[in-house]
């Protein structure tokens, strides 16, 4: 943990780090403490949470599901709010070696498969194929960047630290996904 942060009075670094729970330090990483067998387990990014019509849970619990199809080579969901505040699921699907495309039928299969495992609440609004998945140099799949660049936030759309990414060029399909923008856009 960090003790200050450079040419700031405290109040930055306070915000950062104490600001959602006083007295409580939060980073943003979501983990589990466990017993068997003893260790933690790194759930993903608590400051990640999708919220859709007030129902909050977590991407962890989409990609569980999702892992399932061998179609999928990888995936990461993300909350697009729009103009409006309202938020939509929108799933992204890195599809497997030797799968030509996003079939309707795959999209329905793991749309039923979330709805029975899970609730209909979880159904993504949205299940799109993308070229690739960002992470960050440490291995973390990077869904607040994705988050902000499709969503209605003029404050979070902030260009993100590329340096800090594995793979950036992987960011520039959802800087141009037009359909995306124009529901962000949407004040209804």
């Amino acid at each position: 943990m960090p003790v200050f942060f450079l040419n700031d009075t405290g109040l930055k670094y306070r915000s950062t780090y104490f600001g959602k729970f006083p007295h409580i330090w939060v980073h943003g990483d979501l983990c589990m403490i466990t017993t068997d067998p003893p260790g933690i387990a790194m759930l993903g990014r608590s400051d990640a949470t999708l919220n859709p019509n007030g129902v909050r849970f977590g991407s962890a619990d989409i990609y569980h599901i999702v892992e399932t199809f061998p179609e999928v080579a990888d995936s990461v969901c993300v909350g697009q709010v729009n103009k409006a505040g309202d938020e939509r699921v929108v799933l992204f699907l890195k599809l497997a070696d030797g799968v030509a495309s996003l079939s309707e039928d795959l999209v329905q299969r793991m749309k039923r498969s979330i709805r029975e495992e899970l609730s209909p609440r979880h159904v993504p609004a949205v299940v799109m194929a993308v070229p690739d998945i960002p992470y960050t140099i440490n291995g973390k799949k990077v869904e607040l960047a994705i988050k902000r660049i499709i969503s209605y936030n003029p404050v979070m759309a902030a260009e993100e630290n590329l340096s800090s990414l594995a793979n950036p060029g992987s960011l520039q399909f959802f800087r141009g996904s037009t359909d995306l923008k124009l529901w962000a856009i949407n004040e209804k």
